[in-house]
């Protein structure tokens, strides 16, 4: 005739079994927190690259630098106009917070504000030409700093601090058109 479990020996299958499922329950926990620290690190890398890219593309076609280096924004000259065909116009990195905002501006005297002017032109008078904003948009987020340095070569570094998860990335520019 079998013979049947103890209390005991029951109460010891239950606890067995529930350090298990414990056990279990945190390894899973542990498995969502890892993957959760991953999901971020690896947005953090794309953010940046498109940041990067974009700043990279950009100051390669620059004009003229406007910003003296190093700095933590820059002011360049868009090499895609110029005074004959299309309005002048420059673009500008910046942070506010942690926000990396790209702002298109073009300047202008009073007289006539529908042409545009280099920004380092004065009127007959002597007097600087007005700022114009056409674009201030939100490029990227979740940013704590943001250099430009160098001369001909432009080193840009960008850190991206997401949920603790830092990243850094850097990258030489050689803008071409610049004089």
């Amino acid at each position: 005739m079998p013979r049947g479990f103890s209390v005991m020996e029951s109460l010891v299958g239950v606890f067995i079994i529930t350090l298990l499922l414990l056990a279990t329950y945190s390894i899973f926990i542990l498995a969502q927190q890892t993957q959760r620290k991953v999901d971020d690190r690896a947005e953090a890398v794309q953010n940046e690259r498109a940041i990067m890219d974009r700043l990279s593309r950009e100051l390669r076609q620059a004009n003229k630098m406007v910003t003296v280096l190093p700095a933590n924004e820059i002011l360049f000259e868009d090499g895609h106009g110029n005074l004959e065909s299309n309005p002048i116009q420059y673009t500008r990195y910046y942070l506010s917070g942690t926000d990396l905002y790209r702002e298109v501006r073009y300047y202008y005297f009073a007289a006539s504000p529908e042409i545009h002017v280099r920004y380092d032109e004065t009127d007959a008078g002597g007097n600087s030409p007005s700022v114009g904003i056409s674009e201030d948009r939100l490029v990227g987020q979740y940013i704590n700093s943001l250099t430009f340095a160098g001369s001909d070569t432009i080193t840009i570094t960008v850190t991206f601090n997401k949920n603790n998860q830092i990243v850094t990335l850097s990258t030489d520019v050689a803008p071409r058109n610049t004089n």
